[in-house]
């Protein structure tokens, strides 16, 4: 995806602060511990560490003269749709009474605050290719980690499964496929697909036992997508893939080759692991979740036409869902109680139609905006693979949101955070483009 893209270290600006500041290592441990989020419990921690580290991040980020020096954040029309729809969820939450529990406090900080603060602070807190370095070799760590949990769980080998959680029935959802410590499989290969075009960049990067660890972090990672046998996340990662290499024309006339490859070790996969094929198999077969999205869907329609203003509430849909829901002449009612099946969608039924195009106006003015991104002459050569992987996150994203309602946090996390980098030129005014007024990427 990203091969044979070297970029050249820059050196830290002299007088621009340290190079690597303890706000950086915070947002690191944000990425990497957020995998564990709402099972802190089985820690016996009252509240998760990846949530105190991000209120630490912010902080110090704030409080810290050298970041803004280096690079000056502009005011984007992103933003602005980010802050309206941020209002209208905290005014919804407020008015239907969702806004002190906890449940929708966690909903409007995972799905919405923090993704965006994540997108806004990115160019700052990953501005010099040493600290996107780092970000890569986090999540490399952490594909290991995912890949190696995710065959383990395929194998049935709970004795050697950490945290102990992911090895109880009763935690979570989808028991059986590959949940990671997410407890839900969705949310594990959506994270596991991250890795893997992280793994890749990261390959074409290092060298040395780093690009080991990248090239075995890939491979453990995608096949950790495999196994947590969700079909969108089989098809986003494809799309993810052959979008991401399409384009830059060095990649480009890899993708044949990358997609053979990728038959062979899908095939290799489905052979050798034990249970597998028939899991898979028995998935691809299952249709009472597309029932579940047809029913959640059209009610969805109904609270649209009519309450499109306001809509039901923030995070309300679940507690109303059975006065809209209606059986169907060609498919039954299997499950009432869900969420809507469609995030786009999801939002007009709890924000109304103001809050929905919002929401589409962040993803169109944000992670859709990073697959065009253009660069100067004075900006990072290594931006062009963080835009590869952005686009390939963005389009495992895209799939996925119209298909599940996505409540994951990290997944949602690293598409923001991924498309933030990317735009990097875009989103701030570094000392070059103060100085020459350059622009980076096309408006």
């Amino acid at each position: 995806m990203t091969a044979g893209l070297e970029a050249t270290r820059a050196p830290e600006v002299r007088g621009s602060g340290p190079a690597r500041p303890a706000y950086l290592w915070c947002f690191l441990g944000v990425v990497v511990l957020n995998v564990f989020s709402g099972h802190w419990d089985a820690f016996r921690l009252p509240i998760g560490p990846d949530r105190l580290l991000f209120g630490m991040a912010v902080i110090l980020l704030v409080l810290d003269p050298w970041a803004w020096r280096r690079s000056v954040l502009r005011v984007r029309p992103v933003h602005v749709a980010m802050v309206v729809l941020l209002l209208i969820a905290v005014v919804s939450a407020a008015g239907h009474g969702t806004l002190l529990s906890s449940t929708g406090v966690f909903a409007l900080l995972d799905r919405l605050l923090v993704p965006f603060l994540l997108f806004a602070t990115a160019p700052v807190v990953f501005c010099t290719p040493a600290r996107r370095d780092l970000l890569l070799k986090a999540l490399v760590l952490l594909g290991l980690y995912l890949g190696y949990t995710a065959l383990v769980e395929t194998l049935r080998l709970w004795q050697f499964v950490f945290p102990s959680y992911i090895a109880d029935p009763s935690v979570g959802q989808q028991f059986g496929r590959a949940r990671g410590p997410f407890a839900y499989s969705e949310g594990m290969g959506m994270a596991c697909a991250a890795c893997t075009f992280v793994g890749a960049a990261a390959f074409s990067r290092f060298r040395g036992w780093w690009r080991v660890a990248a090239g075995v972090s890939t491979l453990l990672a995608a096949a950790g997508a495999l196994e947590a046998l969700t079909r969108s996340v089989w098809v986003g990662t494809v799309l993810g893939i052959i979008a991401a290499m399409v384009v830059t024309k060095r990649t480009r006339r890899l993708l044949p080759a990358v997609l053979a490859l990728a038959a062979v070790a899908v095939v290799a996969l489905l052979v050798l692991v034990p249970g597998l094929r028939a899991s898979a198999d028995e998935r691809a077969g299952t249709t009472r979740s597309v029932l579940d999205r047809q029913n959640t869907n059209a009610a969805a329609l109904r609270i649209v036409d009519a309450e499109p203003l306001t809509g039901v509430g923030w995070l309300k849909f679940y507690d109303v869902s059975t006065d809209w829901v209606r059986q169907a002449d060609d498919y039954p009612v299997t499950t009432v109680r869900i969420e809507v099946h469609n995030v786009v969608l999801g939002r007009a039924a709890e924000l109304g139609l103001p809050g929905a195009a919002a929401f589409v106006l962040c993803i169109l003015f944000g992670p859709v905006r990073a697959v065009f991104a253009r660069y100067g002459p004075d900006d990072d050569p290594d931006l062009v693979t963080w835009r590869s992987v952005s686009i390939a996150m963005t389009a495992v994203w895209s799939v996925v949101i119209m298909l599940s309602p996505t409540p994951y946090p990290l997944p949602n996390y690293l598409v923001w955070m991924f498309a933030g980098i990317a735009l990097t030129p875009y989103l701030t005014r570094g000392p070059s483009r103060a100085a020459h007024g350059k622009r980076a990427v096309a408006p």
